[in-house]
């Protein structure tokens, strides 16, 4: 099952989206991807330090952890059946993730529960317009 996703250097679902957390010279950085808002967020050591709407798979930011310049680049790879983060300073790798996820999603779920949702934000939508006098 998708939600069932909860490791120590990641946590998925479709509610909450993605954490990657980790460990940097002793400073905690949390990467953040909202399965809804499309935001991208990171914190260092509990302050957030970016707070991006981002609509693209893949999201890159710069962030100082430690006196460090750091590149923080996570999101979904190969149409969304692989979640990643790399975080590299000088161009050296210091942390990274990849999951696979298409063995826990079952796509047609996915597709199933967009379609719910369409579908009920279409009959609110037109709810609303008949109660308004719009429709």
């Amino acid at each position: 099952m998708f939600n069932s996703i909860n490791r120590d250097d990641l946590k998925l679902s479709i509610r909450d989206g993605i954490y990657f957390p980790f460990i940097y010279k002793g400073h905690q950085v949390v990467a953040h991807n909202s399965a809804w808002s499309f935001r991208e967020k990171i914190w260092v050591d509990d302050s957030l330090v970016v707070s991006h709407l981002g609509f693209a798979m893949t999201g890159t930011h710069t962030i100082d952890v430690a006196g460090d310049r750091m590149e923080v680049q996570f999101g979904y790879r190969d149409r969304m059946k692989t979640v990643f983060l790399e975080a590299r300073v000088d161009g050296r790798v210091v942390h990274e993730v990849t999951h696979q996820i298409n063995a826990e999603v079952k796509f047609w779920s996915i597709a199933l529960f967009a379609a719910l949702g369409a579908a009920v934000g279409y009959g609110l939508g037109h709810l609303v317009g008949l109660l308004a006098g719009g429709a």
